[in-house]
């Protein structure tokens, strides 16, 4: 999911390097406005992530406090995106109900489908979500829009954070050298890797669907 260039995490890893005392606030911002929505929609968390990594594996910023401070911004900005999402989205889904276009789509039946979903596949789904690049971005706001239970948001936010921004941790920390070809083989083959684990899940979701409905019908 690399939609930052080379050219562009190689000039923010310049201007990290040439202001440290800066830095940590610098990657604290980047990595919470990355999961704040809306702006979750234009600043990439690559940009930040991975530059964060390559100047602490190089011994230029402090890898522990890169990585606290990554994952206290992803935290905190899931979570803003949660109770934005617990407060006033169950008011922008009412009126973008009444829009001609899209009413088919956002009703009252499908608002009750989606709280159903996530009182069922809540947990797995805000997990999930931060590995799957875009999904990340609108999840933790439909989690509260659909009123999934805070305590479960963020016990397994909490968990994704650490493993999607850990991974670039790992990568940019002690695979430096290799990571342009990591990050080239994860934009051409990423979503197609994701696809082939997500299809068996979804026919199973749809097979069990089926046979709910079979049984409600007899």
């Amino acid at each position: 999911m690399s939609y930052a260039d080379f050219a562009t995490l190689d000039h923010m890893s310049a201007i990290l390097s040439e202001h440290v005392h800066l830095a940590y606030g610098v990657l604290f911002l980047g990595a919470f406005f990355e999961t704040l929505i809306p702006t979750s929609l234009v600043v990439f968390g690559e940009l930040f992530f991975i530059p964060g990594a390559l100047l602490a594996g190089l011994g230029i910023l402090n890898v522990w406090v890169v990585t606290a401070t990554l994952y206290a911004g992803g935290i905190l900005g899931d979570n803003a995106s949660y109770w934005l999402g617990r407060y006033f989205g169950v008011s922008l889904f009412e009126r973008l109900a009444q829009l001609p276009l899209v009413s088919s789509f956002v009703s009252e039946d499908n608002y009750r489908r989606g709280v159903a979903f996530f009182e069922r596949r809540g947990a797995i789904a805000v997990f999930a979500a931060r590995l799957s690049g875009p999904l990340s971005w609108v999840t933790p706001a439909m989690a509260g829009m659909f009123r999934l239970n805070y305590a479960t948001f963020i016990r397994f936010n909490a968990l994704g954070v650490m493993v999607g921004i850990g991974q670039f941790i790992v990568a940019g920390y002690f695979c430096g050298e290799y990571l342009p070809a990591i990050l080239r083989f994860r934009e051409s083959y990423g979503l197609t890797i994701f696809a082939a684990l997500a299809a068996p899940v979804a026919l199973f979701i749809w097979y069990m669907w089926v046979k709910r409905r079979a049984q409600l019908v007899t």
